[in-house]
């Protein structure tokens, strides 16, 4: 090889290089001023607002890494996570935030990068120092390194959702979080980096209800902020929609729970609920993306069962006879007590019918494709549009249920409800007056405040059974349990208003807000049955001395009659029946005054008294004693009973007119008295 072949390869080389220069300096050429739009990638960037003025804010010393990695970039951050990593463990704080800068230099649009690393701050590096006040500083260090992740990455509205994430989550929900709240809304140099960013700390939308930023409402405008990003057109990536869009309205909630755990018990409490009730509202109302051809809205679920059943009854309408036919013949496939239940009318059926009908009636949809073959052909069209119709309704419900199970919305939106109410703030307010009480040794008042809680719990956890649940329902069921102490009881009383909580909460450790609502109707219906079964029982008993009132023997009855006549007398006439009785020797002796015989049953009205006993024993009964005794009466009998009957003839055709009528006088006396007493 000669000199002249080596200088012609030289020279090709040379030209090869030259023509290579050409399609890159065309390719990557910068944009420039005065509207040249620079190379073809840099007006790619442009259309597709990826350039770096378009990702976020131009870091100088971002670039200048860039350049001096001579293309090894993702070397050298492999390098320096690998060096974060020791630092971490070795305690080398200063080093490891000196790493943490140069990757994000190097990585400034990964978004992982600002999310690990603060939560490696926020979370692990925190967690190495004991006073909450280092702690504090390491979790402020990672918001700071979230903030300016932001500002590097505007069209990342990931990282912006986690920015208010982090806000709530970690200062809102740590061991630590009364010290960190607190130290939060003091925290007047992190209130002004906010202001900058963007964030409104000094509007109402981020006070708490002492007039100070407070963490859960400053994580919520970060939210709300990313809301806004999405709506203008960015999309969201790597989260799902529902996630993204719920953690804004709960924040709200959280907002409300943790000043009323902090002893703020009034109407600033209510306030912070009824504005997280019109949040988790607004929630239900948005358009939530799926992965099908349609959005969603989680509070349109019972509009969409009532257009379903429009829809149904519609085909129902017009498939007239096709659609009962298809409608019996699945009820038939059924058990037979459902049948039965389905059949009979409406108005003919037992409660047991009724349950059954309410709880399956809703499920008997026929297959609404066969109805529309079967259905006349100047329908069929119709039905068929319809039966579209419920298709596409039907996958509207089931992700809407899906959607809305994902994040209990109907829990959500039921505490909101029910923490509104003045009863419920007025629970919590009685339970943390009873904790103080409890904590300063004042058993008595402390007893008395959480009876009285008890009392208000019991009525809301029956109108709003989900709310067992709560995670303030364990803070509840301890407050139970220090109350016991208070009390020296281990056990519970049938009559204690929480019974089937504690029981549930004791049994099984959280309660099913469904088993709760169960088990509480079970027992109000054991309770209402033993009720039934008292007044039965009482009713028995009554029924018991009736019959054995009126089984009573005939002369126990006459001696009553006797006893009740007696007392009228004595009562009504004593002067006139004593002067009747001395006057006159041959008057007879009236019924009440007649001692009843055992023997017989012959009324003593029949058997005419002795003159001794008619001129002596009415004034002796008067003075002394009502009637006499059994004894007596079985005693006397025998020997007045012949001297009597003997006398009787003589007295009623010798007796004056006046001593008969005295006579007939007593007689309906008695009669009426031993009627009475029948009566009685």
């Amino acid at each position: 090889m000669n000199r002249t072949t080596q200088l012609r390869r030289k020279l090709t080389y040379l030209v090869i290089l030259v023509v290579m220069l050409i399609p890159l300096y065309l390719l990557g050429q910068p944009a420039g001023g005065g509207g040249d739009g620079g190379g073809k990638l840099a007006q790619m960037r442009d259309a597709y607002d990826i350039a770096e003025s378009d990702l976020g804010e131009i870091s100088p010393a971002s670039e200048t890494m860039k350049l001096a990695s001579l293309g090894m970039r993702g070397v050298a951050a492999s390098l320096l996570w690998k060096k974060s990593h020791d630092y971490r463990v070795s305690h080398e704080w200063d080093r490891l935030k000196a790493t943490l800068n140069n990757i994000a230099l190097l990585q400034p649009h990964f978004d992982k990068v600002w999310e690990f690393q603060a939560h490696n701050l926020a979370y692990n590096v925190s967690s190495e120092f004991d006073d909450y006040r280092q702690r504090y500083e390491m979790v402020r260090e990672g918001t700071e390194f979230l903030t300016k992740g932001v500002k590097q990455n505007r069209k990342a509205p990931r990282l912006v959702w986690y920015t208010g994430w982090f806000y709530g989550q970690k200062l809102g929900m740590s061991d630590e979080k009364r010290q960190f709240r607190r130290l939060f809304s003091d925290d007047e140099v992190l209130h002004e980096q906010l202001l900058n960013q963007g964030i409104a700390v000094d509007s109402p939308e981020a006070r708490g209800p002492l007039g100070k930023p407070d963490n859960w409402l400053v994580g919520r405008l970060w939210l709300n902020s990313g809301y806004d990003l999405v709506e203008s057109g960015i999309k969201i990536r790597r989260q799902t929609p529902i996630n993204f869009y719920e953690t804004g309205p709960k924040w709200r909630i959280k907002h409300a729970e943790a000043i009323e755990k902090e002893g703020i018990l009034d109407d600033r409490a209510q306030n912070a609920w009824q504005m997280a009730s019109q949040d988790w509202k607004g929630l239900g109302n948005r358009s939530i993306p799926t992965t099908a051809s349609f959005t969603i809205k989680l509070g349109q679920l019972d509009e969409l069962n009532r257009q379903r059943a429009e829809t149904v009854a519609e085909i129902r309408k017009t498939a007239g006879a096709a659609y009962e036919r298809a409608e019996l013949a699945m009820i038939e496939t059924l058990d037979p007590v459902i049948q039965d239940a389905l059949l009979t009318p409406i108005e003919d059926r037992t409660k047991s019918q009724q349950s059954i009908a309410a709880t399956h009636g809703g499920s008997i949809t026929p297959n609404l494709d066969s109805i529309a073959r079967e259905a006349a052909p100047n329908d069929r069209l119709k039905i068929l549009q319809l039966v579209d119709e419920v298709k596409d309704i039907d996958e509207r419900i089931i992700k809407t249920s899906g959607h809305r199970k994902q994040i209990n919305f109907e829990y959500w939106e039921t505490l909101a409800l029910a923490e509104q109410e003045e009863r419920t703030v007025r629970a919590r307010r009685l339970t943390y007056e009873a904790e103080q009480a409890n904590a300063d040794a004042e058993l008595d008042k402390a007893i008395q405040l959480y009876e009285d809680s008890f009392q208000v719990w019991a009525e809301i956890f029956d109108d709003y059974p989900i709310l067992v649940i709560d995670d303030s329902a364990e803070d509840l069921f301890d407050s139970i349990r220090r109350y016991k102490i208070a009390t020296d009881s281990d056990e519970i009383e049938d009559d204690f208003p929480l019974k089937t909580f504690v029981e549930l909460m004791g049994q099984y450790g959280q309660v099913d807000p469904l088993m709760y609502e169960r088990v509480r109707t079970e027992q109000d219906a054991k309770l209402e049955a033993r009720k039934r079964e008292l007044a039965e029982e009482e009713k028995r008993r009554e029924a018991e001395a009736m019959e054995a009132e009126q089984d009573k023997t005939p002369e126990a009855a006459s001696e009553e009659a006797a006893e009740s006549n007696e007392k009228a007398g004595t009562e009504e006439e004593p002067a006139e029946s004593s002067e009747q009785a001395n006057s006159s020797e041959d008057a007879p002796m009236s019924e009440s005054d007649e001692p009843v015989a055992e023997e017989t049953s012959e009324p003593a009205s029949e058997e005419p008294a002795s003159e001794d006993s008619a001129s002596d024993e009415p004034a002796e009964m008067t003075s002394e004693e009502p009637a006499n005794s059994a004894e007596e009466t079985s005693a006397t009998d025998e020997e007045t009973q012949s001297d009597s009957k003997e006398e009787a003839a003589d007295n009623d055709s010798g007796a004056d007119p006046e001593a008969s009528k005295v006579k007939e006088a007593v007689e309906e006396a008695a009669e009426e008295a031993a009627e009475n007493g029948k009566a009685e």
